[in-house]
């Protein structure tokens, strides 16, 4: 498949444009909550596929939408069987809106989250997954992590644990696939609603992993009014290797 094929069946977005797809999605009444919950289940679904059954799974989470769409993963693979642990690195304080909101239902449901900024923190947190989700940083970054993520990261990167990004690998400039110091080494990456176009380029492939692209359901009204163009190949809920 050629380069502008791949970009017409998959996506090209840059962050700039994901942000003005979401904004474009809340003008036509679905809301960022609505949202998340398709894109952590789309999470949820594609690492039960890479563990192929009920396991150990810890998720270090941000406190923005990334850390938002790993409680919901966590909460879905929690329903399917699995043992989760949840960190969300950052201050108490900070973490507020629908990541809150998410917090609190991962907890009603059994699951062990942690709010603790000390990302010494992530160690004990991660210790015996099986695989780790990593949800501390998304589309949004334009420079390199600062602390507590910075330190987050390079614990999940010695740990020697598979990491499953969220959208990018943390630390990775999801327009440019420049990654900047430290970025996450993920085992595999599942970008939402469409491909990001820095993971195409520069550093990603050494990052990023088997990527995977998942329809999370947003609407055509929405592509419509933030100018951008749907991509052919991801509907129907679907969730598309790369490589396919």
């Amino acid at each position: 498949m050629s380069a502008s094929a791949d970009s017409a069946s998959l996506g090209d977005l840059t962050s700039e444009q994901v942000a003005h797809l979401d904004a474009a999605a809340a003008e036509c009444g679905v809301s960022t909550l609505q949202l998340m919950e398709i894109a952590g289940w789309q999470v949820a679904r594609c690492a039960w596929r890479h563990l192929g059954g009920p396991a150990e799974v810890s998720v270090v989470a941000g406190y923005g939408n990334n850390g938002g769409d790993g409680l919901v993963a966590a909460r879905h693979l929690s329903t399917w069987g699995c043992a989760v642990r949840v960190l969300v690195l950052g201050d108490e304080q900070r973490v507020a809106g629908v990541v809150r909101d998410h917090v609190t239902s991962a907890r009603l449901c059994g699951i062990d989250v942690i709010v603790d900024a000390n990302p010494a923190a992530v160690r004990g947190v991660i210790a015996g997954a099986d695989l780790v989700i990593d949800a501390i940083l998304g589309t949004g970054l334009r420079s390199a992590p600062r602390e507590p993520q910075s330190s987050g990261i390079r614990a999940l990167n010695e740990s020697g644990i598979p990491v499953l990004s969220v959208d990018v690998p943390s630390g990775l400039d999801a327009t440019t696939g420049d990654a900047f110091d430290p970025t996450v080494q993920a085992a595999l990456t599942c970008t939402l609603t469409a491909m990001k176009r820095g993971l195409r380029l520069g550093d990603a492939p050494a990052h990023a992993g088997a990527v995977w692209v998942a329809d999370i359901g947003l609407p055509a009204a929405a592509w419509l009014r933030a100018g951008v163009e749907q991509p052919s190949g991801i509907r129907g809920g679907e969730l598309v290797h790369t490589s396919s």
